[in-house]
């Protein structure tokens, strides 16, 4: 297990995407993160992923997914005794807390900022939402794909021709999770080194106009607007974009200089096509680049995409096959690099789980969950017990459908 973050304990009141992927990279980097969840249905990704089996356990794909390693506290936040306990007990043991609950939500909850730094001064809080806790579209409510609509992202994504797309994955709420994790990053670092907390207000818009930065400013220098270029944004620089081989594969090629197409021509043996008259200077090779697609679909259509890969590799070309998910988990290079862990028998599913890491290793170490994901309220006890609740009220509490006990 890696020792980043240890010692560090997060009060997680996440629930969906952004929030959850969020605390769990900083729990794959050792956070202690205690993950608050309503009794009965737990959060909502619990009944939802592509098992049905799964998703009736509550033990959901979507769920486990970015949860594991967590400790599940299962507490009915709008009771006024659970309240207080959050208030008085759990928060004074924290050195941050995160949501993703829209603004005004965690006052009502009794978990707003304000509420918690009461009982820790030195407190890291990290607020994420759609457009922020302030402005006059605070209030809105906000999911993925509209984010992703609101921020430019679809409208420089798809085609050139027909609709804006969908980026096929929950890119707003990826962006936002890891922008929200830096950020928290950075608050514990200046909590540790001065004694000061931080509020820390991510906007879901926000953080997609950051990871569109260079889109952003070539917009804010030249005041145009980026137009959609298709699966080929640079077909007109040399041999560049995606082409169908003699298997069926698609070869996605990034020589997009005039360097890398000599070195493409030279690792697949056509170096009579760069010493061409017509492309051997650059604006020539520019002036006719559809000549030059052309002529390159017409190469790569005589071998399979992997003997290409290969050839274009080795020669020092930014080559590699268009790949999907199946393959990619059994990739040679993710085994070595030992990015994808299991769980065995995980409790709730008992089944083994596989889990993805958080994109980096440490003194040579992969990132890999502490632990499996948990049962709805498998950490209630423990946690309670842990912050001076007794037994006596832990029992009537329970009685009273104020928590509940996995």
């Amino acid at each position: 297990m890696i020792d980043l973050l240890e010692g560090v304990r997060i009060l997680d009141f996440t629930h969906v995407h952004a929030g959850p992927l969020c605390t769990y990279q900083l729990a794959l980097m050792g956070a202690e993160v205690i993950k608050i969840e309503p009794p009965g249905s737990g959060e909502m990704f619990r009944s939802m992923g592509g098992d049905p089996d799964m998703n009736a356990r509550k033990m959901g794909a979507l769920f486990v997914g970015q949860n594991a390693g967590k400790k599940s506290v299962a507490l009915d936040l709008k009771h006024p005794d659970i309240q207080r306990i959050v208030q008085e007990k759990i928060a004074p043991t924290v050195d941050a807390a995160v949501h993703n609950m829209r603004p005004g939500t965690p006052e009502k909850l009794g978990i707003g900022y304000a509420h918690l730094k009461a009982h820790n001064p030195k407190l890291v809080y990290c607020a994420i939402s759609g457009y922020g806790q302030t402005g006059p579209y605070a209030d809105r409510a906000a999911m993925d794909h509209l984010v992703q609509g609101v921020s430019g992202m679809m409208a420089i994504t798809g085609p050139t021709e027909g609709p804006p797309c969908r980026i096929g994955y929950s890119a707003a709420d990826s962006a936002s999770a890891f922008v929200a994790a830096q950020a928290m990053l950075a608050g514990l670092f200046r909590a540790r080194a001065t004694g000061q907390g931080a509020l820390l207000d991510v906007s879901m818009l926000e953080a997609c106009m950051a990871i569109q930065g260079q889109t952003y400013y070539n917009h804010l220098v030249t005041g145009r607007q980026p137009q959609r270029v298709g699966p080929n944004p640079l077909a007109r620089i040399g041999p560049t974009g995606t082409f169908e081989c003699a298997d069926g594969g698609l070869l996605l090629v990034n020589a997009n200089n005039h360097k890398l197409f000599e070195l493409a021509c030279r690792a697949i043996d056509r170096e009579d096509i760069f010493t061409d008259p017509r492309y051997h200077a650059p604006e020539d090779a520019a002036a006719n680049w559809e000549e030059l697609r052309a002529k390159f679909s017409d190469i790569y259509k005589t071998r399979p995409a992997k003997e290409w890969e290969e050839l274009l590799c080795a020669g020092g070309v930014p080559a590699g096959r268009v790949q999907e998910m199946p393959e990619i988990v059994q990739s040679e290079q993710l085994e070595h690099r030992r990015a994808i862990s299991t769980q065995r028998n995980v409790p709730g599913v008992e089944r083994d789980l596989r889990f993805m890491g958080a994109g980096f290793q440490v003194d040579g170490l992969p990132t890999t969950p502490s632990g499996a994901p948990q049962v709805l309220g498998a950490q209630t006890r423990e946690v309670l017990s842990s912050v001076g609740v007794d037994d006596h009220e832990i029992g009537r509490l329970e009685a009273e459908g104020a928590l509940e006990i996995g």
